[in-house]
């Protein structure tokens, strides 16, 4: 059903949960949350965000985005957090391609 793959993918979306994490909640294989988000999400996008309190106003874009928090006054913020990846053992081909061993995972971001 749509609708159990739109909340799906906005829980998705709005908290990080892992598709694993997503696929017990719901009772559904971790590929089944992967094939609804990967349906879902650009249809999320080419609808844009609608402001509240500017009916028909809609952003689509991230220059949007900025456009908008600059002609209104916004301060916009990124929430993220660090995530650990798996790094190569030493003298492992491709080990070089880790720098740090860590990833910033982008969250969600505020206006």
């Amino acid at each position: 059903m749509f609708t159990d793959r739109l909340l799906a993918t906005l829980v998705h979306l709005r908290t990080g949960l892992t598709y694993e994490a997503l696929g017990v909640i719901y009772q559904v294989g971790k590929s089944t949350i992967g094939r609804a988000v990967a349906e879902v999400r650009p249809l999320l996008a080419a609808r844009g965000f609608a402001v509240p309190q500017r009916a028909g106003l809609r952003l689509r874009t991230l220059e949007d985005v900025f456009a908008y928090a600059e002609a209104e006054g916004v301060t916009l913020r990124i929430d993220g957090m660090e995530t650990q990846v798996r790094r190569p053992r030493t003298h492992r081909p491709g080990r070089r391609a880790f720098v740090s061993g860590k990833g910033l995972q982008i969250i969600n971001s505020l206006i």
